[in-house]
């Protein structure tokens, strides 16, 4: 078969989005003839992957509509930059596949569901996705936010409320065989009508890694905790740090190292300092995909507060080095974490304070239980293998390639 892959963001060696495009277009190349379209962005990036590994299949086009060319691309233009690459998208393939002739096309990145793909109305069989985008919390959990993330919080709830309504998506929609959605949330978010080809479905997964194996509660020093991650309102670092706070008032010897830069940066420094445990946080900037999987392997758990991740590459990751997991019961991680690696923390009824109250409460039952922590640490490995890359992948290849059978 030939599949066009629709990846805006595409990177090797990368995590986030761009890992998640690479991971599927070099997955489909196993078995398929690939064609990966890709936004300009990258370019010289991945062509300099392509020089020092060589292959003929995947092939990229590297696709900017001309009107859009001089548009830099940065955090105030991504958005619309990629709805309009979107839109030019449609006329491109059109021309595209009258060549190509695809027997299938699937969108991949970006994963959100209120910014369609049009590319079902090139004449070609279409995978939507997995897109997330309808996970959010109560708004109880918001108010330490800075005035410009919570009207960031509020935009976004406003966009999902008229996604209901979007005729582009609608349309979008329609030119889809299969949707795939990340969460149960994202499912329900989607318009009306669309149930019927819509199915729940992961886009990230785990590898095996050499040398790890279940480990015990470390002796003579405290409990390390990771964050990795942007440092953004809504990514729960504030929670997350109350609860390190929380957990050394009740005498748990405990770190947290975060990983990751972001616009809350300040505020967050400013409150390890105010909760007095600015010695126990400890910075560092974002850093290489290959260094964070070295500091995998120096920690003891990872802290993911997210108020509404629809997956986690950090929490799959995390299962994959043994690390127990502390998370919220909002979005993908509460999906992806059981009661067997690691700790899911409900929120229903509790304002700020309640949850990092909670937060806290599992820190302190993390430390303060060898038993529990290598049972955690054990089940951490066991779930990780349930999420192995191939698997996630296995299941969607079957959903994806029965929309042309």
């Amino acid at each position: 078969m030939k599949i066009l892959v629709s990846a805006f963001a595409c990177l090797p060696n990368a995590g986030s989005e761009g890992g998640v495009g690479w991971r599927w277009a070099m997955e489909w190349a196993r078995e398929h003839e690939v064609v990966v379209i890709t936004d300009t962005w990258r370019r010289a990036e991945v062509e300099k992957y392509l020089s020092d590994h060589p292959v003929s299949n995947p092939r990229f086009i590297f696709y900017r509509p001309d009107w859009l060319i001089r548009v830099p691309i940065n955090g105030l233009t991504v958005q619309a930059l990629y709805q309009f690459w979107q839109i030019g998208l449609l006329s491109y393939v059109r021309q595209l596949n009258l060549r190509e002739k695809f027997d299938l096309a699937h969108h991949v990145t970006y994963g959100v569901f209120r910014q369609p793909s049009l590319i079902g109305h090139a004449g070609i069989p279409l995978v939507f996705g997995p897109v997330g985008g309808g996970e959010d919390a109560p708004w109880c959990l918001k108010q330490s936010l800075s005035p410009g993330q919570r009207i960031r919080e509020l935009v976004r709830s406003g966009l999902n409320w008229f996604a209901r309504y979007d005729p582009l998506l609608r349309w979008g929609l329609k030119g889809s065989s299969l949707i795939l959605a990340k969460t149960l949330a994202t499912a329900r978010a989607l318009p009306e009508g669309f149930e019927a080809k819509t199915q729940i479905a992961l886009e990230i997964g785990t590898i095996l890694r050499e040398g790890v194996s279940p480990r015990a509660l470390p002796a003579n020093r405290p409990l390390r905790l990771l964050f990795a991650g942007r440092l953004l309102g809504w990514k729960g670092v504030h929670l997350g740090i109350g609860a390190v706070a929380h957990a050394r008032s009740r005498g748990v010897s405990v770190e947290l190292h975060i990983i990751g830069d972001g616009p809350a940066a300040g505020r967050l420094h400013e409150q390890a300092e105010a909760l007095g445990i600015e010695d126990v946080v400890h910075w560092q900037k974002l850093v290489p995909q290959a260094e964070l999987f070295a500091k995998y392997r120096e920690m003891d758990g990872v802290l993911f507060p997210s108020l509404h991740d629809s997956s986690g590459n950090v929490v799959v990751e995390a299962l994959s080095f043994a690390l127990p997991v502390i998370c919220l019961d909002l979005g993908g991680p509460a999906d992806i974490v059981t009661d067997d690696c690691g700790f899911v923390v409900p929120t229903a009824g509790l304002d700020e304070a309640g949850v990092v109250c909670a937060l806290g409460e599992s820190i302190c039952n993390l430390a303060d239980d060898p038993a529990c922590y290598e049972r955690l640490s054990a089940g951490a490995l066991v779930r990780s293998k349930e999420l192995l890359w191939d698997v996630q992948m296995d299941r969607i290849k079957t959903l994806a390639l029965a929309c042309v059978s």
